[in-house]
């Protein structure tokens, strides 16, 4: 039998240790649930000839890989863009059916040829819980490449992932890397347990943060709380402020149910069997994250896919998939970083200061409106469809909406950057790395570094 693609559920620990030296971005992931996948994996064979000459960045010292097995899908963008400033990486220990745990054999104090690169692979087995291994193990590339310098540590060239199927059997399994630094003739074997364990929706906690748990989520993932959490997020808010506040939790779990879609059965099954304040909560979630399917996909029944009709395809005003035009659309996007932690709903938010040339330009229509005697309304609600037609004196010019949006982004922007480290350190990476043009780069710098609030027109929500 081919090895089972398995993964994991929560954690107990954060592994800071390997945050914040970064060498380079991993190579695509490589999927081990099919015996076919295993052909397309990088080749595992040591590339340097026996008795080739090396250097270690401690000689006295031995090599020391690290295992690193988590459910965060963010891995290597806080490997990669967080310039140290992540709490690193959060341990899984449990796993439920059909979630996705990725494994990373990292490498520290390992030998370097001559001419610069290192000889480093790994192969990964898996022990069942009666102790029988679970297929043969799968071999990948840690790093056989170019090293910047001997005290960087190497994120893996290969990514595997794990996930439980559904006629594996429940208990405890063992995670086995045995990585081999072919210049220094040395393997280290690592383990990590897993906990196998069907799913059934826990009761909140009794100290239940929303808030904290909202805000925390990218660090520590617990998606087994995302059920019992739905009610609770969404009483918390205010019946006045539902508008203004939905888009991020909608963003939030539209992005943990898409990294998480074994959770779509406990949820379709709990739709039907609720009160209807949370039965609403659920149906706004579930219809946003199904706006965009045109069948019912795997464990959405078509019970639930026909209740959702008007949700599925209600034209959501927060749709970050969507062109950016709305300051909904930002809320949105931080609803996904917040699930996630990745990069790209920041780099989305930043792809906006190529508009830096019309701030100015809200300030500029409004004084002229006033001149005429018009009253401007520049609220994200106001501006969140044109007042008339593009001709009329009443609708707001494009590079007006453009200068707006672009306010409450980099408002937005500078007040989580400095409540979240996460995302301080990948705007402080995105400053650092080049790829903003200049005039970009100083206003993400300019605003980043003011105490006063440069954006005066800041949204109407901001994330839970």
């Amino acid at each position: 039998m081919p090895p089972r693609v398995r993964r994991l559920l929560f954690a107990a620990s954060l592994l800071a240790l390997l945050a914040g030296c970064v060498h380079r971005p991993a190579a695509p992931t490589l999927t081990s649930s099919a015996a076919s996948q295993t052909e397309s994996a990088p080749s595992a064979s040591r590339i340097t000839p026996p008795g080739t000459a090396f250097t270690r960045n401690q000689p006295a010292s031995p090599f020391t890989p690290r295992l690193v097995v988590t459910s965060q899908v963010a891995h290597q963008d806080i490997f990669a863009r967080s310039n140290g400033n992540s709490p690193g990486y959060f341990a899984a220990e449990t796993l439920r059916r059909g979630q996705r745990v990725y494994c990373l054999p990292f490498a520290i104090n390992y030998g370097m040829a001559p001419d610069g690169r290192s000889d480093l692979t790994f192969a990964l087995s898996v022990y069942k819980p009666d102790g029988t291994m679970d297929g043969v193990p799968l071999s990948g590339v840690l790093w056989q490449d170019q090293v910047a310098g001997p005290d960087r540590v190497l994120y893996p060239a290969t990514t595997m992932l794990f996930e439980v199927e559904p006629d594996d059997p429940a208990g405890d399994y063992v995670i086995v890397a045995r990585v081999t630094d072919h210049l220094a003739g040395e393997t280290v074997e690592l383990r990590h347990s897993l906990r196998v364990a069907d799913y059934v929706p826990p009761p909140a906690p009794v100290d239940f943060d929303p808030r904290r748990w909202f805000d925390g989520y990218h660090l520590a993932p617990t998606p087994e709380l995302a059920l019992p959490a739905l009610p609770i997020l969404f009483s918390a808010i205010p019946a006045d402020q539902r508008t203004a506040t939905l888009p991020s939790l909608l963003g939030f779990y539209d992005q943990v149910l898409t990294d998480n879609p074994w959770l779509l059965p406990a949820f379709c099954t709990r739709l039907s069997a609720c009160e209807p304040n949370e039965a609403y909560a659920l149906s706004l979630v579930l219809g946003h994250h199904l706006r965009h399917a045109s069948e019912p996909p795997a464990g959405v029944s078509f019970a639930a896919w026909v209740r959702l009709t008007d949700f599925r395809t209600y034209a959501w005003p927060g749709d970050a998939d969507a062109p950016l035009a709305r300051a909904a659309q930002l809320d949105t996007l931080w609803g996904r970083f917040f699930a996630s932690g990745l990069y790209s709903p920041v780099a989305d938010m930043l792809a906006l200061l190529t508009h830096h040339a019309d701030l100015g330009a809200a300030d500029q229509w409004q004084t002229q409106r006033a001149a005429a005697g018009a009253v401007v309304d520049l609220s994200a609600a106001a501006l969140a469809e044109p007042a008339g037609p593009d001709d009329s004196p009443d609708a707001p010019p494009a590079d007006v909406r453009r200068d707006v949006l672009l306010r409450n982004t980099l408002w937005s922007l500078r007040n989580n950057a400095r409540q979240h480290p996460l995302l301080r350190g990948y705007l402080d990476w995105t400053l650092r790395n080049g790829v903003l043009p200049e005039a970009e780069r100083g206003l993400l710098l300019r605003i980043l570094n003011s105490d006063t609030n440069t954006a005066s027109a800041a949204p109407e929500a901001s994330p839970l």
